[in-house]
């Protein structure tokens, strides 16, 4: 069992979370979902979850014969607008005070239908409790069903098993914790996918346990993330950008969200800073973040430096600039304690380009 002290939402927990009946006779009447639907809404979730998610064997949701008979109430139309069903429906309403955004789960095609089938006491209640068991702020479910509203059509046992799981592999709570945080989708995942995915980076990267518990706590997306892309970005870095291997683990675990960038757009950032600054791979091992850092600041501000007769990222010699500082900041920031020049000299350079 999860052994995360359970707060049953206890004395947080809002005086609409107790145990109460809920009425659905005032919901319009709603099929399921069709399948088609359902890969439409998974084309705008998260690109890691679009693979495994299609691999499921069929959806549960059924097809919609009618959508017209989705309305019967004469004076709502049946656009599946939830302005016109929350204040006829308590599931709703609690979504709404949890902080939902009904808005956006609106504009997914057939997540409406799926919503509204659900009754908050029978298909919603355990579910939400069970994500505060495992670590999910109280003010954090409205977000994260906002993400993920497909939760509730999972099994708790499964989910529960999920976890588990995690404890078995010596996950700390805390880790566990910010793994469905920050991932929405975790908890839908088999854990025998998971542990291919968590087997893939260690092979991958010859990493140890420890090493792999810090890289799925850090960056939980980058275990379900697309494969392919995440191969892709390896071939780039070990052989168009030219990281040994060991050096190459040591960017992931410091950056994972590298392997999760544009191939394209990451090589070009690595050849900029590489070739175009003179910036050494060490350098850049110690200041990865200069990869990640937009185009257009790196490129203003190297360029401002250059005009100025200071780009200089050599740390052995004289009038030394860090990589650190010439990516963090505002733009007053940089001009004034970096290039100790003014804004007024900034903004006239960047006319010129």
């Amino acid at each position: 069992m999860f052994s995360l002290t359970r707060t049953f939402l206890r004395a947080a927990r809002p005086s609409w979370f107790s145990k109460q009946q809920f009425s659905t006779k005032d919901l319009p009447t709603v099929q399921p979902v069709s399948t088609k639907s359902l890969e439409d809404y998974e084309n705008d979730l998260e690109s890691q979850f679009k693979q495994m998610l299609r691999d499921e064997s069929r959806s549960p949701l059924e097809p919609v014969q009618d959508p017209s008979t989705v309305d019967t109430h004469p004076h709502i139309r049946p656009a599946f607008n939830f302005a016109a069903y929350v204040n006829k429906s308590e599931s709703l309403q609690h979504l709404v005070k949890l902080g939902v955004d009904l808005h956006k789960l609106e504009k997914r095609k057939g997540i409406p239908q799926f919503i509204l089938q659900l009754d908050f006491e029978r298909d919603m209640r355990e579910h939400l409790k069970f994500l505060t068991e495992v670590g999910v702020p109280l003010e954090g479910l409205g977000e994260f069903v906002t993400k993920n509203p497909l939760i509730f059509k999972e099994d708790l046992g499964d989910m529960e098993v999920r976890i588990n799981y995690l404890e078995s592999k010596r996950f700390l709570p805390e880790q566990i914790s910010r793994i469905v945080c920050k991932n929405p989708f975790w908890l839908m995942i088999s854990t025998k996918r998971i542990d291919k995915r968590l087997g893939y980076f260690q092979k991958t990267f010859k990493m140890m346990g420890d090493e792999v518990r810090l890289l799925t706590a850090k960056q939980p997306r980058i275990i379900t993330y697309n494969l392919e892309h995440i191969r892709q970005n390896t071939f780039t870095v070990r052989e168009e950008m030219g990281f040994e291997p060991e050096e190459m683990k040591q960017l992931l675990l410091s950056k994972p969200k590298l392997w999760m960038m544009n191939q394209d757009k990451l090589l070009h950032r690595f050849e900029y800073v590489h070739r175009r600054m003179q910036v050494s791979h060490a350098e850049i091992l110690k200041v990865p973040e200069v990869l990640q850092s937009r185009d257009h600041r790196l490129k203003h501000r190297h360029g401002f430096l250059r005009f100025l007769g200071k780009a200089q990222y050599d740390p052995r010699k004289e009038l030394y600039i860090s990589l650190k500082s010439l990516v963090e900041g505002t733009d007053e920031e940089f001009v004034r304690d970096v290039a100790r020049s003014s804004m007024e000299c900034y903004t006239s350079y960047l006319k010129t380009l």
